[in-house]
């Protein structure tokens, strides 16, 4: 260690004093602290060690270094310690914005990139839900690339925007698939059908129905509670309801590529539909008069009904979603209205009562209605119709009382084939399956 002394140099003497050197020490303790809170604060901004290596090499060389035997002199130590410590704060600050630039130019490239995608699949059509998906995502990720302040923020963007891009590619690969798909399947319909434009239209608008009726279903269904790949039916329908607007075309080839691209999302729906359905749950059609029980995902037994009307007098059976309350046999009927109303009628016993709204419409046995009446325009008929119940024989009414649970869901539909929003919009009860106007 070199003290306070005299040392001969090789042409002469350097005399030094305690107090330069302990001056010279303060000061490159001073810068030392300086740039090591200013690689700490580095670390913090997000730059990472890969990022800071051609510094923090030379810093930790630095620490290392100790002043040799034969140093002259530990002023001249200190102040070049503190002069290399100076170029590093400079080269940090140099390295820093390089990089800082770097990450901003690859954020907006990134999201410019994920945004030309998008607009790739919206072109080819991808569906509806999928390209608000992204386009929030874009919305969120161009937010936070105009709020990012440090190398962080733009590499959470870049990172943000890349799975942006990503998904939009694969949307964009999926939906030029599935239309060149679609594309064969209708110049296979033309030539099966001898390009009968009628033919064509016909088979396109039967799908559409379903297609549309299927989905209100899950529609339905997924209003009280979360129904199984939701999401995914909604983007099925959105596609079915572009290739749905083709079927009015003169153009047999257009009008063709809608009718095949209906069945195919109309074919999708159906699954999905069936794939996501709860172990047991009662389905009735209003248009159709038609009740299908399903149980693991198979028909269990369906059935021709009556029901009351909805929408036509002050009575008539629910649309909603709802579920069995519960089960009564037998039940004696009591008029809610009395007696000298038009809607008034005696006391009347049936068998087999499964309720599903307390305000009393069930699906029960109909002695005085035979059976060959029920069925599609039974419910505007004023000798059948009911005042909100659903009329089955009577084998299915005791067959839906033994199989009905508690709790078990139960929808009723307009299934008129109109689009999905519209036969959300005649729905009578709330979210819970509770009717909004009591009959």
């Amino acid at each position: 260690m070199v003290t306070a002394g005299v040392v001969l140099g090789g042409v002469g003497a350097c005399i030094w004093s305690n107090d330069a050197a302990s001056k010279a020490a303060a000061s490159y303790q001073q810068k030392h602290s300086v740039l090591s809170a200013q690689l700490a604060a580095a670390i913090q901004d997000g730059y990472t060690e890969q990022d800071l290596k051609p510094v923090t090499s030379q810093y930790n060389t630095l620490n290392a270094t100790s002043a040799p035997w034969w140093f002259p002199s530990q002023t001249f130590y200190f102040q070049s310690l503190t002069k290399q410590t100076t170029q590093l704060q400079r080269e940090l600050r140099d390295l820093e914005q390089r990089t800082l630039n770097a990450a901003r130019t690859d954020a907006s490239k990134r999201v410019d990139s994920a945004k030309a995608e998008a607009t790739q699949a919206q072109q080819v059509g991808a569906s509806d839900g999928e390209l608000q998906a992204l386009q929030q995502r874009l919305t969120i990720a161009a937010a936070d690339e105009g709020a990012a302040k440090n190398v962080r923020d733009y590499r959470k963007v870049a990172k943000e925007a890349k799975a942006i891009l990503a998904d939009a590619t694969t949307l964009y690969t999926q939906t030029q698939q599935e239309n060149q798909q679609i594309q064969q399947a209708a110049q296979q319909l033309v030539a099966q059908t001898g390009g009968n434009l009628g033919a064509i239209q016909q088979a396109g608008n039967q799908a559409l129905a379903g297609g549309r009726n299927d989905a209100s279903i899950v529609a339905y269904l997924n209003r009280p509670s979360s129904f199984k790949g939701y999401a995914i039916i909604q983007n099925w329908a959105s596609r079915m309801e572009k290739y749905g607007g083709m079927l009015g075309s003169g153009d047999v080839n257009v009008a063709a590529l809608g009718s095949a691209g209906v069945q195919r999302y109309a074919g999708a729906i159906h699954l999905g539909f069936i794939a996501g359905l709860p172990a047991k749950v009662v389905v009735i059609s209003f248009q159709g008069q038609h009740l299908w029980a399903f149980q693991n995902g198979q028909v269990a037994m369906e059935t021709p009904v009556t029901t009351g009307i909805r929408g036509v007098t002050d009575y008539g059976t629910d649309f909603g979603p709802m579920k069995v309350l519960h089960k009564d046999h037998p039940w004696k009927m009591h008029s809610p209205w009395p007696k000298g109303s038009p809607l008034w009628y005696p006391d009347t016993v049936v068998q087999y009562a499964t309720f599903f709204t307390n305000s009393g419409e069930s699906i029960h046995d109909a002695s005085w209605e035979p059976d060959s009446l029920l069925g599609p325009g039974s419910q505007y008929n004023s000798s059948t119709r009911s005042h909100g119940c659903v009329h089955v024989p009577f084998n299915d009414a005791a067959w839906m009382y033994s199989f009905a649970d508690v709790n078990m869901p139960v929808i009723v539909y307009p299934g008129d084939g109109s689009p999905v929003a519209h036969q959300l919009s005649l729905i009578t009860t709330n979210d819970q399956g509770q009717p909004n106007n009591p009959a």
